[in-house]
């Protein structure tokens, strides 16, 4: 209309709705270009609030993730259980193994050479991350499935495994498995270098009322005690 308002006689007696004026004063060139400007203000202004939620939602989402990484990913490993068929029964009273063991890369001959050696012979059925996972595949879900076929799970506390990031994921698949199944008692904590209670992993340290500590002996005359009490430990249901 305003390249071409020769061709509107009436153009004068047609009102503008965003400005009450006659079309003929609004197709003015300072009112128009004024008019233009308004028009992109807005524009930019929808735009700029439509991009600030998408960020913000943005960021929210990847804190979200973030911090609840572990709950997230568990969540997803049981739906795509169940859209493999793969049936889980909570609290049933057949494990193919009556622990898993967690530790320290570093903890490798206490957790393999030691402890699991010892267990074998007692009579138990020790899983070990070095022994049953599978090169290759996911880690992550490899160890929820080692925790899901065990009755107990040990994790062994070092110097070494508090360092460790990965066991970090680790501690919290193991809990989150317990809250989500209701499994009291099924987390063996063996403490060693003398580390106290308030150094342990915050998600131990809220549940500690359901689980069995115990320390490992700083001298070899009391092992046999030791293996007693983790052997009624992996016993109690």
């Amino acid at each position: 209309m305003r390249e071409n308002h020769f061709i509107f006689g009436d153009l004068n007696d047609t009102q503008c709705i965003s400005n009450s004026v006659s079309m003929g004063e609004f197709l003015q060139e300072k009112a128009f270009i004024e008019f233009e400007k308004k028009c992109q203000a807005n524009l930019w202004l929808t735009w700029s609030s439509v991009v600030l939620v998408l960020l913000l939602n943005t960021i929210l989402m990847t804190a979200f993730v973030k911090k609840y990484r572990v709950h997230v990913d568990y969540v997803i490993f049981r739906l795509r259980s169940r859209w493999k068929g793969i049936v889980h029964v909570v609290n049933t009273k057949t494990y193919r193994f009556d622990a898993f063991v967690s530790y320290a890369e570093e903890d490798y001959d206490l957790a393999c050479a030691i402890l699991y050696q010892e267990l074998k012979r007692l009579g138990f059925e020790i899983s070990l991350p070095d022994v049953d996972f599978i090169p290759g595949k996911s880690k992550a879900k490899q160890l929820l499935q080692c925790i899901d076929e065990s009755r107990k799970v040990i994790i062994i506390v070092t110097e070494n495994f508090l360092k460790s990031g990965w066991n970090s994921y680790a501690v919290q698949m193991v809990v989150t498995h317990a809250f989500h199944n209701h499994r009291d008692k099924s987390i063996i904590v063996i403490i060693k270098d003398g580390i106290a209670i308030e150094r342990m992993h915050k998600d131990l340290r809220y549940i500690w009322w359901s689980i069995i500590s115990i320390r490992w002996p700083e001298t070899e005359e009391n092992m046999n005690t030791f293996w007693e009490e983790l052997s009624k430990a992996l016993h109690l249901d």
